[in-house]
């Protein structure tokens, strides 16, 4: 592979990606839960945890999104740990393609959401956009997965 990563380096790319973006989820649920009046990422009106935890596009159905988020990002992992343990095929796709198709998901949810705080809420949680930035690193790093030959696993 060009940029010299083996199959191996991207998927624990993804993997360590999607540990911390569960983390991020998490601790967003948590939040979420809690309802407190302000959170220590309330930097100001317009970059605001709260202000967008408060909204009603914080959840679906009565579950946070970032409950969501968690079950996307564990979702990842499994995928990936699967693919350490030597599985290629997942029903009629490779793992590297399930891997892209989750992330795909993934970061088309972050991007309506991340619309939704800039131009409905009108505020910006610092931890959704962080979440969001790893959506797209494992975007990243599922895309150049799919694309690399099986050869180039070493």
């Amino acid at each position: 592979m060009a940029s010299g990563l083996s199959r191996g380096d991207l998927l624990l790319l993804i993997a360590v990606l999607a540990v911390f973006g569960a983390a991020d989820a998490a601790y967003l649920t948590w939040q979420w839960y809690e309802a407190a009046s302000s959170s220590w990422c309330d930097l100001s009106s317009y970059f605001s945890c709260s202000r967008v935890r408060a909204s009603e596009f914080s959840s679906v159905g009565g579950i946070p999104t970032a409950l969501i988020a968690v079950a996307g990002f564990l979702v990842l992992l499994v995928l990936v740990v699967l693919a350490f343990r030597g599985v290629d095929l997942l029903g009629p796709w490779s793992l590297d393609r399930w891997l892209l198709v989750f992330a795909g998901i993934g970061a088309l949810l972050g991007l309506g959401l991340t619309l939704v705080e800039i131009f409905v809420i009108a505020a910006i949680c610092i931890l959704c956009v962080i979440g969001f930035a790893i959506d797209l690193g494992i975007l990243f790093f599922a895309w150049r997965l799919d694309n690399t030959p099986l050869e180039a696993e070493a």
